[in-house]
C-alpha cells in the first residue's frame, strides 16, 4: 500500500500529465493521492480538485495546502498526511509508467530492509535537447542510480524525484524532534541535498538504500531548464549545501566523534575549499572558457561559499545527530 504524495508551487499548467499518469496505473496496490499545494498562487489546489473530483475515488486523494513556502516542508506535509506504509514522493513534472506502482510492490515485498527506493527517470525535451546533455544528464534527476541494494559502510542516496521512502521512522523520527538542516527548493531558488539528508537518515537508522530501473517515470524538462546557464545554477545549488552535509560525513565516517574534532575537520575542509578557488580563480582568472571549466568552477565557488557561511549550523546539526543517534 503506498500514499504518493505530489508536492507542487504554481503547478497548474504543467501537472496535468503527472496526475494523468497517477490515476491510470495498472494492476496497482492499494494507494492514495495527496497532493501538496505549497504556497501557489495560480489555483493549483482548485485545478487539482476539480481534475481528481472527476477521475478518481473521493475517498482514495486529497489537497493538502501548506503555506510555508520550501520543499521540506511540503514533503513533511505529505509525510505526516499520508495512510499507509510507503511514501512516493513524485514531482509535478513527472510522468509514471503505468506499471510503477505494480513494480515498486514487487520490489519491496522481495527485499526487506530497505529504507528508500530510487527509480529511473527518463527525460522527455520540451525544448531543443542540448548538445553537452548526455555529459552533465545525473544533474537532472535522470538515468540509471544505484547498481544494487547499498548502505553499510557508505553513504549513498538517490535522487529525490520519484523516490519512495518507508514513512514510520522518519516520521517518529520528526516528531522526536529532530529538525533536518535542509530545506530543498523553495521558490527560484535552487539549494538542494534535502533528499540526500533523508537518504542518510534512513542509513543511520540502518535501513538499505535501494535502486529497481524496472520503476520507471517521464521527467518533463522545459526549454527553460535546457540552457547552459541554468545548467550552471542548478549546479551551484546542488553544491550549496556541502558545508551541512559535512556533519553527516563526518559523522558516519569517524570512530570517535568529539565536537571539537569535527570542528577541527570543518575548518580543514573549508581552508582547502578556499585555496582551491583561490588556485582556480588565478588559473582562469575568474572566467573559465572551457564548458567542464565552467562547471567545476562554478562547484568550487558554491561550495567555499558553502563551507564559509554554514560552519554555526553545521556544528549544531553534528551535535543534534550526536543527541539522536549516539556517540
Amino acid at each position: 500500500m503506498i500514499s504518493i504524495v505530489v508536492c507542487t508551487h504554481n503547478g497548474s499548467t504543467r501537472i496535468g500529465p503527472c496526475l494523468a499518469s497517477l490515476t491510470a496505473q495498472e494492476n496497482p496496490p492499494e494507494y492514495e493521492i495527496l497532493v501538496v499545494d505549497n504556497a501557489s498562487s495560480d489555483g493549483t489546489g482548485e485545478m487539482v480538485k476539480t481534475y481528481l473530483g472527476s477521475s478518481f475515488p473521493a475517498e482514495a486523494w486529497s489537497v493538502i495546502r501548506e503555506e510555508i513556502p520550501g520543499l521540506l516542508y511540503a514533503r513533511l506535509a505529505g509525510l505526516s498526511a499520508a495512510r499507509y506504509e510507503w511514501v512516493l514522493f513524485c514531482d509535478d513534472d513527472n510522468v509514471l509508467f503505468p506499471d510503477f506502482l505494480f513494480q515498486c510492490q514487487q520490489f519491496l515485498s522481495q527485499n526487506p530492509g530497505i529504507g528508500v527506493l530510487g527509480s529511473l527517470g527518463i527525460p522527455e525535451f520540451l525544448g531543443t535537447k542540448p548538445d553537452w546533455f548526455e555529459r552533465y544528464s545525473s544533474s537532472y534527476a535522470v538515468g540509471s542510480q544505484l547498481r544494487d541494494d547499498q548502505g553499510g559502510k557508505h553513504l549513498v542516496y538517490v535522487y529525490g524525484a520519484c523516490s519512495i521512502y518507508r514513512k514510520k521512522p522518519l516520521l517518529d523520527l520528526f516528531k522526536k524532534g529532530f529538525k533536518p538542516v535542509l530545506s530543498g527548493r523553495k521558490g527560484k531558488e535552487m539549494s538542494a541535498g534535502d533528499d540526500v539528508e533523508w537518504c542518510w537518515l534512513m542509513q543511520l537508522m540502518e535501513y538499505k538504500i535501494a535502486y529497481s530501473s524496472k520503476l520507471q517515470f517521464i521527467h518533463q524538462l522545459p526549454a527553460s531548464r535546457l540552457t547552459w546557464e541554468y545548467y550552471i545554477r542548478l549546479k551551484k545549488g546542488i553544491s550549496s549545501s556541502a558545508g551541512l552535509l559535512t556533519a553527516y560525513t563526518f559523522y558516519f565516517s569517524a570512530s570517535l566523534r568529539p565536537l571539537i574534532g569535527f570542528a577541527f575537520h570543518y575548518f580543514c575542509k573549508t581552508l582547502k575549499s578556499v585555496l582551491l578557488y583561490g588556485k582556480y580563480w588565478v588559473r582562469w582568472m575568474g572566467k573559465p572558457s572551457k564548458p567542464e571549466n565552467q562547471v567545476s568552477f562554478a562547484i568550487l565557488e558554491s561550495q567555499m561559499w558553502a563551507y564559509l557561511r554554514q560552519g554555526k549550523s553545521a556544528l549544531i546539526h553534528f551535535r543534534q545527530l550526536k543527541n539522536y543517534f549516539g556517540t
